[in-house]
């Protein structure tokens, strides 16, 4: 039974970070912000979260209804497997899943509710190959998705109302779930206790310059895949003509 003592599982969690490292977590990360600076940032982004949530899920259940009111009821879709779809979602599974067996490895599971799933400087033999296939794989779903249509077929670049939904539960995620369980682990779960080495705004101040260009950047990055994949589609396929065009015959 002392196998599975609570003790054991938090060390499963968490062990295996070393707060030597600066950025990585501590007694001193957590003291990084004063207790009043925290909260007063915690009471403003978790409040402009729940109300871009609650704002952006009211004016999508509306554009919702209209297209259900439109050309969706006339044009009932069926249910189209491919294999593309198959074995990309099985990829994507294997990758996520030797990602968690690292982090089970290295005893930093808590890791894992990172948005990004930083990496840790001690390694595994290929974790940080996983690392960037990982985050190369945020890439390359959506443009296959995208190339599918469909369901998948995305709201005009001039609706940013998805984004502001996303923007919202980035807010409530980070302020309330990854900062509860930094403080009480005390890791520094997605800088959220104390800015990395690297921050070019690090300082007392730095979370709310983190929320002003992650919030731009939330709004933004989405729009410009979808642009670039839209612009890139038609120079692709007019590439493919030119090689595909029959070469001419000589007499």
């Amino acid at each position: 039974m002392s196998r599975y003592s609570l003790q054991n599982l938090l060390d499963w969690m968490y062990g295996g970070v070393d707060p030597s490292f600066a950025g990585n977590g501590g007694p001193e990360c957590a003291a990084f912000l004063s207790g009043q600076q925290r909260f007063l940032e915690s009471l403003v982004f978790l409040s402009v979260g729940i109300v871009e949530i609650l704002l952006s899920l009211w004016k999508l259940r509306q554009l919702h209804s209209r297209e259900l009111e439109g050309h969706l009821l006339q044009q009932p879709q069926t249910k189209q497997e491919s294999l593309g779809k198959n074995v990309l979602l099985v990829l994507l599974c294997l990758v996520f899943g030797l990602e968690v067996g690292f982090k089970f490895a290295t005893r930093t599971v808590i890791y894992l509710l990172n948005p990004c799933h930083v990496v840790t400087v001690m390694q595994l033999p290929f974790e940080m190959e996983i690392y960037y296939i990982q985050h190369v794989m945020l890439y390359v779903v959506p443009i296959y998705l995208l190339r599918k249509g469909g369901i998948y077929t995305p709201e005009p670049l001039c609706n940013f109302w998805w984004a502001l939904l996303s923007t919202g539960f980035m807010f409530v995620y980070h302020f309330s779930i990854l900062q509860i369980l930094g403080l009480v682990t005390e890791v520094n779960l997605n800088n959220m206790l104390c800015p990395a080495v690297s921050d070019p705004f690090y300082g007392r101040w730095y979370r709310i310059w983190a929320s002003g260009h992650q919030t731009v950047m939330t709004m933004t990055h989405g729009k410009l895949v979808i642009l670039l994949f839209y612009s890139a589609g038609p120079i692709f396929k007019c590439s493919v003509d030119l090689l595909r065009l029959p070469a001419k015959k000589i007499d």
